[in-house]
């Protein structure tokens, strides 16, 4: 199946130190970031940190569906070493979080996911990140598992950009088409919502993050 190669792919990405920091362990490990550079401390003292283990909440519908107001549009992906990043080009709608505005500006991938779920591991993670007028970001993030059922249409449609684009660090390819945001969004699903940090140094705190209660299909060789 087509996402077979997609979630082993990411797995390779992830797993590759290509940069000052990474997520193995050794010299630039998460425990070891703090270290790295003056301005990373809040890595290893800060009080808000992500990614977290949401214990003991119900994704809440109560604060209604996303106010979204995302737009079909033009998308890049770049290959950055450790990650894939879909990288919309001024920004591609909008998110709005009590009153205000966050616009869309990239979306990347994490394997196995950050966040975990009542002490539940899953396969991935995809976010969706967002920068309001004063610099402020919010993310809002989908999570995968290799359960059984129907793969990600996303995943699936970016497998020959994954592949051409695999080992080659900060290589950029223009997406052909469009790119739908909102067709990621499943308006049944509740969510999480907490503030916490960027999950890669400098750890900035601030961050407001919705995680998307439904869980998304990805298939694993």
């Amino acid at each position: 199946m087509t996402s077979q190669f997609v979630f082993s792919f990411f797995l390779g990405v992830s797993d590759t130190p290509q940069s000052t920091f990474n997520y193995t362990k050794g010299t630039g490990d998460p425990s070891k970031w703090a270290t790295l550079q003056k301005d990373w401390a809040l890595c290893g003292n800060g009080t808000k940190q992500s990614p977290i283990n949401i214990t003991k909440v119900e994704a809440s519908k109560d604060l209604g569906p996303l106010d979204q107001t995302y737009k079909v549009g033009a998308a890049t992906i770049q290959n950055r070493g450790h990650d894939f990043m879909l990288n919309f080009t001024g920004g591609n709608g909008n998110l709005t979080i009590e009153g205000k505005e966050y616009r869309l500006q990239q979306v990347h991938w994490h394997t196995p996911a950050e966040h975990t779920i009542n002490g539940t591991d899953l396969d991935a993670e995809m976010h969706m990140v967002h920068e309001g007028s004063s610099k402020a970001r919010a993310v809002v993030s989908l999570l995968f598992s290799t359960k059984a059922g129907r793969p990600s249409k996303l995943l699936s449609d970016l497998e020959p950009y994954f592949k051409r684009l695999a080992g080659k660090e900060n290589e950029e390819e223009k997406v052909k088409g469009t790119i739908d945001p909102a067709a990621w969004i499943d308006k049944a699903s509740g969510y999480y919502r907490y503030e916490g940090s960027l999950t890669t140094p400098p750890c900035t705190e601030g961050v407001i993050w919705t995680i998307m209660s439904k869980v998304n299909i990805c298939k694993k060789k």
